[in-house]
């Protein structure tokens, strides 16, 4: 399993359990949320990647930014890797005069399931076969975390966004 894959098969595979989190302890409402469409940039599949339709529901893009890797022992043996991501969470703003912050609390509560998911998985983030948080393990890392969150927002276009920076670590993979 490549890391981009890793990185959407964690969001997705805690997604529900997150928003029960976050609801239960207040953190966000009910009202807006709804599961978003996890999109890897690097997709050929026709409306993945390039131009995606985002009237139904929120979309998080998701791409690496850059790898790199450390030799920490003088044979080469093994490496530490070290991977960027950027993840771009999109709402598209309704004209909706009644309620004019809807988009702007669909975005918040992205943002805060998305930042919960790797907060809470940021020590040992493991992806099991077949989904879910119990099995047989597909891949892991020993560190994830979020290290930025930019605004990106294109009022042309009445897309409200955020992109956030994640660092995934792996320590001692041998070659």
């Amino acid at each position: 399993m490549d890391e981009v894959t890793f990185i959407i098969t964690l969001l997705q595979d805690r997604w529900s359990s997150a928003i029960t989190a976050l609801r239960s302890a207040g953190a966000i409402s009910s009202a807006h949320m709804e599961t978003p469409r996890f999109i890897d940039v690097r997709s050929v599949a026709p409306n993945e990647g390039r131009r995606v339709d985002i009237d139904s529901q929120s979309v998080i893009v998701v791409f690496e930014d850059s790898n790199s890797t450390d030799y920490p022992t003088i044979d080469y043996s093994v490496r530490n890797e070290t991977y960027t991501f950027t993840l771009h969470l999109r709402v598209l703003h309704r004209r909706n005069f009644a309620e004019l912050t809807t988009s702007r609390e669909r975005l918040q509560q992205l943002y805060k399931t998305a930042r919960y998911i790797i907060e809470t998985n940021g020590l040992r983030p493991t992806v099991y076969v077949g989904g879910g948080t119990s099995g047989t393990v597909a891949e892991s890392a020993e560190l994830i975390k979020l290290t930025g969150r930019s605004e990106a927002n294109d009022r042309g276009k009445r897309l409200l966004g955020y992109k956030l920076s994640i660092e995934l670590k792996r320590f001692a993979r041998s070659i």
